[in-house]
């Protein structure tokens, strides 16, 4: 008797095996998720401190000069937001195309988000260590230290920069669901509805007069605690995409 054997398909494997194989895709070209952001992080600080250095050098001793602030290093946020739709809109029907599925690209694509969280939340943190323990690498400037957020010890700077990493990746990732699903008609309702909501929101709060309690609530939770809450939005996002993506077809992406 002939035993036929069907071949080992995408879906065949383990799973761990199957989100290696989409977090393997996701960082292909590593430029686009790793050296170029970096490489325009480098260029920024070192722009910043040139100037920032040829200013004091101008100022005579006995005169007074502020400190440099500089939120530069917020760039890598919004550039973590690009990398989430650009991710999701080449590599999802790419993936598909392979023989992943819909749940294996969007537990890969987590996983690709977290690691880049982390990575990149360590190298703020540390750069941020850094320029407070050099007084603002010996000139006064304050590149990634320029706020609340890093004027912190080490874990906690990695904690904010790990909550925030997240919640732009999970909006960048609903975003690109949106546009991967329902193309420039579903933008066009999604970021309408955006707008509505917040203007709503903020309506809503100027009414019943509760501006001061928002304020009082933040000063309370602090940086770390208002981040920290940032997680429903991470959560929320997460979960559009999830749902949305579950739907969407290869032609579509």
């Amino acid at each position: 008797m002939t035993t036929i054997t069907a071949p080992l398909t995408m879906t065949a494997r383990p799973l761990t095996t199957r989100i290696a194989t989409v977090v393997r895709l996701l960082f292909a070209n590593p430029w686009t998720a790793i050296y170029t952001p970096l490489l325009i992080l480098g260029i920024i600080v070192l722009m910043n401190v040139s100037i920032w250095a040829i200013v004091r050098a101008n100022i005579p001793e006995d005169g007074d000069m502020a400190e440099g602030m500089n939120g530069g290093a917020l760039f890598v946020f919004i550039y973590m937001l690009v990398v989430a739709v650009q991710s999701i809109n080449q590599a999802f029907p790419l993936a598909l195309g392979y023989g992943s599925t819909r749940r294996d690209f969007l537990l890969g694509f987590a996983v690709f988000a977290v690691l880049l969280s982390i990575g990149y939340a360590a190298v703020l943190a540390t750069l941020a260590w850094v320029e407070e323990s050099t007084a603002g690498w010996g000139i006064g400037l304050q590149f990634f230290s320029a706020d609340a957020f890093w004027q912190s010890d080490w874990p906690e700077a990695f904690g904010l920069g790990v909550l925030a990493m997240l919640l732009f990746f999970s909006i960048g990732a609903a975003t690109a669901a949106v546009y991967v699903r329902w193309r420039v008609i579903g933008m066009y309702v999604f970021w309408a509805g955006l707008v509505f909501i917040m203007i709503g929101g903020a309506a809503l709060i100027t009414a019943i007069d509760a501006w001061p309690q928002v304020g009082e609530f933040f000063a309370w939770a602090g940086v770390l605690g208002t981040a920290t809450w940032t997680l429903l939005i991470t959560l929320f996002c997460a979960l559009a995409a999830w749902v949305i993506l579950r739907r969407a077809t290869p032609s579509q992406g």
